[in-house]
């Protein structure tokens, strides 16, 4: 299987589980709920990583966070490792997910123009502000 073609099948791969999914809010109010972690924009995934610890759904909502990131980066590192496309974030061998995660939410709270943006997009154009490729 070609570079070219691996790209193609993991971005339709993110695109169809992420990037076509609706933001909801429960009928409890607005606080997430399992049946309610989906993503529509970089909004919903600071709220989704930011629940406070004595929510009910708190081990859920930070495990879907991590996950996302998780899946986030292992992608970019597909993709970019491929030799087809430049990375797009250069961060230290030792910096942790957690890391990555208060990096994003940083960004977005101060800047809340992205934070309508999709939620992918966000995540890189946080974390590469933060840790910017030298090309």
């Amino acid at each position: 299987m070609t570079a070219r073609r691996l790209v193609g099948i993991l971005g339709a791969a993110i695109w169809g589980t992420f990037g076509m999914m609706p933001a909801q809010a429960s009928a409890a109010g607005g606080d997430p709920a399992p049946q309610d972690i989906r993503l529509g924009s970089a909004g919903a995934l600071v709220d989704i990583c930011t629940v406070e610890p004595t929510h009910d759904d708190y081990a859920a909502s930070l495990g879907f966070c991590y996950g996302f990131f998780e899946g986030a980066v292992r992608y970019h590192q597909a993709v970019s490792g491929a030799g087809v496309n430049r990375h797009l974030v250069c961060a230290p061998e030792d910096t942790t997910r957690q890391q990555g995660v208060e990096v994003f939410i940083d960004y977005i709270q101060e800047n809340p123009q992205y934070a309508s943006e999709a939620s992918v997009d966000a995540v890189f154009r946080a974390l590469g502000a933060r840790w910017p490729c030298k090309d």
